[in-house]
C-alpha cells in the first residue's frame, strides 16, 4: 500500500488577476513532451509485480500494495480515504503511482525521497500493511519460488533491502508518455483540439497561474501548498481516523493535532501548515476525487474550487485568488486537463509464487 504520491489536485490554478502575457502563453508550446524511461531489468521487474500483488506482505494475509493501487483505477483506488489494515482506518487520500519514477519526494507530505524508501513505510506501517519487515524477509525465505525469484533478480538471497528495490523496479515501469498533450508537443498538430489548446493557454498564462505549480513537462514542481481545503467531518469526529492521524503524529514526535497537518510535519515550520505536495497531473481524468483527503469529486468541481480562489484558512498561499473564469473558459480548461490521459500497459495480478 504504497503511499505515493499527490497535494491533491494540487493548484489546477493558483492564479492572480492578471491577464495572459503572450509570451508566456507560447511558451508552453516549447515544452519538451515527456520522456519514457529506461526500464528496468525485466527479472527485477517480474519480482517486483509478484510482490506488488501478494497478501503476504502484510501482517494477516489480506493487504497486498494493489489493494489500494488498483491498476484499473489508474493505480489509486477512486474512494475519499485509502483503505487501512483491517479494524483500522486511514486519514489521506490514495496517490495514483501512474509516472511515480519521474519524482524526487513521495507522500502527500513529502516525507520519503525515494522510491525504495516509499515502498518500505507502509509495509511496517501499524494501519497500512502491519508487518515486520524481518519477519517478512523470514516469511520469503521460505517459499523455494521467492528464493528463486530473488536469486535471478539479484544473484542472491531474501533481503529488505532488495524486497523493496524490486517494489521500486516495478513501479518504475508504470509510465505514460502518450497524452495528447505530449504528442502535440513532439509536433503531432491535431493531438490537441482548439478548445484543449484554449485551456492550455487558460493553463500556462499569468492569469490561470496553474502552471505556477504545475510547472515543466512533468506539470509539478514538486513544492508544498495550502489550498483552504476543509477536512472531512468523519475525520474529525470519527475515532478511529482521529486515532490514525495522532498516532502517525506522535511517531513523528509531534502532539496531537485536530487537522492534518500536512508538510509541517516534516518541516515544522509553521508556515507549511496544512501544506501538501502538488502531484503531477497526467490522467488526472481517471484519479478522482481529489485533494489529500478526497473531499473534491470531479474535475469540474476543482475548476470551481480554483476559480473562487480556493478554500478558507489561515494558512492559505497568496497565490490563490479568485480567477473570475467564464463558463467558456473553465470548460475549456477542462478539456484541457481531460488531454493529459495517455495509456499504460495493463497490469494483471500474477499467481502468488509458491501457491
Amino acid at each position: 500500500m504504497i503511499r505515493v504520491f499527490y497535494a491533491g489536485l494540487l493548484f489546477l490554478l493558483c492564479g492572480s488577476f492578471a491577464y495572459a502575457n503572450p509570451a508566456t502563453v507560447a511558451s508552453w508550446k516549447k515544452l519538451a513532451p515527456l520522456a519514457a524511461l529506461q526500464q528496468p531489468e525485466a527479472a527485477k521487474v517480474a519480482l517486483g509485480q509478484a510482490l506488488f500483488f501478494d497478501r503476504r506482505l502484510s501482517g494477516d494475509g489480506t493487504v497486498s500494495c494493489a489493494v489500494c493501487h488498483i491498476p484499473d483505477e489508474a493505480f489509486a483506488d477512486g474512494q475519499k480515504i485509502s483503505a487501512a489494515y483491517p479494524t483500522n482506518k486511514h486519514w489521506r487520500h490514495t496517490l495514483s503511482l501512474l509516472n511515480v519514477a519521474y519524482l524526487d519526494i513521495f507522500f502527500w507530505d513529502g516525507r520519503s525521497r525515494s522510491l525504495e524508501n516509499q515502498a518500505l513505510g507502509p509495509i511496517h506501517s501499524s494501519f497500512e500493511m502491519n508487518l515486520n519487515p524481518r519477519f517478512l524477509v523470514a516469511k520469503l525465505r521460505e517459499i523455494p519460488a521467492y528464493r528463486q525469484l530473488f536469486q535471478a533478480a539479484w544473484g542472491g538471497e531474501v533481503s529488505i533491502e532488495r524486497i523493496v528495490a524490486a517494489l521500486a523496479a516495478f513501479q518504475q515501469t508504470l509510465q505514460i508518455t502518450d497524452a495528447p498533450f505530449d504528442r502535440y508537443l513532439a509536433g503531432d498538430q491535431q493531438a490537441l483540439s482548439a478548445q484543449a489548446q484554449r485551456g492550455a493557454e487558460i493553463f500556462f498564462s499569468e492569469r490561470g497561474g496553474c502552471s505556477r505549480c504545475h510547472s515543466g513537462s512533468l506539470l509539478t514542481n514538486q513544492g508544498y501548498y495550502n489550498l483552504g481545503i476543509e477536512e472531512l467531518p468523519a475525520l474529525v469526529s470519527d475515532p478511529q481516523h482521529r486515532t490514525t492521524r495522532n498516532f502517525f503524529l506522535a511517531e513523528l514526535g509531534l502532539a496531537e493535532m485536530d487537522r492534518d497537518p500536512g508538510y509541517y510535519a516534516i518541516s515544522r515550520r509553521s508556515k507549511d501548515l496544512g501544506a501538501f505536495r502538488t502531484p503531477p497531473l497526467r490522467q488526472v481524468e481517471e484519479t478522482a476525487p481529489y485533494m489529500h483527503n478526497g473531499s473534491i469529486a470531479s474535475l469540474r468541481e476543482v475548476i470551481e474550487f480554483f476559480n473562487r480562489g480556493g478554500g478558507d484558512d489561515p494558512n492559505k498561499s497568496a497565490l490563490l485568488k479568485p480567477l473570475n473564469l467564464s463558463a467558456a473558459e473553465k470548460q475549456d480548461l477542462e478539456i484541457f486537463l481531460r488531454s493529459l490521459t495517455g495509456t499504460y500497459q495493463p497490469v494483471r495480478a500474477p499467481r502468488p509464487p509458491g501457491e
